[in-house]
């Protein structure tokens, strides 16, 4: 709806293939919005990997924010326009500015030439370092963060590049996050803390992300560890206990001095 509403659908739906990212930013933050800053995006926003930020010497700005920011005490300004771009998504706050960069399928729309050593922030393309620059611009003398969202495969090439840049602007504290941790957060929520519509909320949000195929494998269950290997064929048991015993045969092929099984 929120995609709609800032024209970044046409209103025959003809460019949606083109704006699944739109869509996804607005579906997702524009459900999330109608829930107090403590029973949405605070779940998200904790997992936020920050630049420069260990896990014994957490930002203190940071932290202070999430943990004092109550209710709706915020504003979301979608598609923020600036001479340095389109951000996705701005967060406003009397104590903080935190701008969101929404990725789907596609990586960055610009980036530095590798081959030109000597770029400086002032002169860098890429597209985080520009929206940086928005954030320096617009921050008012408080602290700014820039966090890109995208799913795995997107994120980590890019976080792994930008760990060794330092074009960001001083000011302005880089973070990332994926769609799988968001998914995984959601879905770690205790339903007891929230009323009957607050649960349709995060219902919905946690549907879509699977939906998009932001599941990922949390590995197979512990009792699979306790399998004893033996050299003999496997045997499966049924819910009832009754054993089956599956075989696969085949026959063996010399050729050229190696064995070849062929079922």
């Amino acid at each position: 709806m929120l995609a709609e509403i800032h024209h970044k659908i046409s209103s025959s739906g003809s460019n949606l293939s083109d704006r699944l990212e739109d869509q996804l930013t607005g579906d997702v933050f524009g459900a999330l919005r109608y829930l107090p800053f403590q029973l949405g995006l605070k779940e998200i926003l904790q997992t936020v990997r920050l630049k420069n930020a260990g896990h014994n010497s957490p930002d203190p700005i940071w932290k202070s924010f999430l943990e004092t920011t109550q209710d709706y005490d915020y504003e979301l300004k979608f598609w923020y326009r600036h001479a340095e771009g389109e951000i996705d998504l701005i967060l406003e706050h009397t104590d903080v500015v935190l701008g969101i960069e929404v990725k789907y399928y596609s990586g960055l729309s610009s980036e530095d030439d590798e081959s030109e050593e000597m770029i400086t922030p002032e002169e860098s393309c890429h597209q985080l370092v520009r929206y940086s620059r928005l954030l320096e611009d617009i921050r008012r003398g408080r602290p700014a963060y820039l966090v890109f969202l995208a799913p795995f495969q997107i994120l980590l090439p890019v976080e792994t590049d930008m760990k060794e840049r330092s074009l960001i602007s001083p000011d302005v504290t880089l973070g990332f996050i994926a769609w799988q941790t968001v998914l995984e957060q959601l879905q770690s929520m205790d339903p007891v803390a929230l009323d009957r519509g607050q649960q349709m909320i995060i219902q919905d949000v946690i549907d879509l992300l699977v939906q998009k195929g932001f599941e990922r494998f949390r590995g197979f269950l512990h009792n699979i560890c306790n399998i004893p290997l033996e050299e003999k064929p496997y045997q499966f048991k049924k819910a009832s206990g009754t054993k089956t015993q599956l075989h696969w045969p085949t026959t063996t092929a010399l050729q050229e001095d190696y064995y070849v099984y062929n079922k």
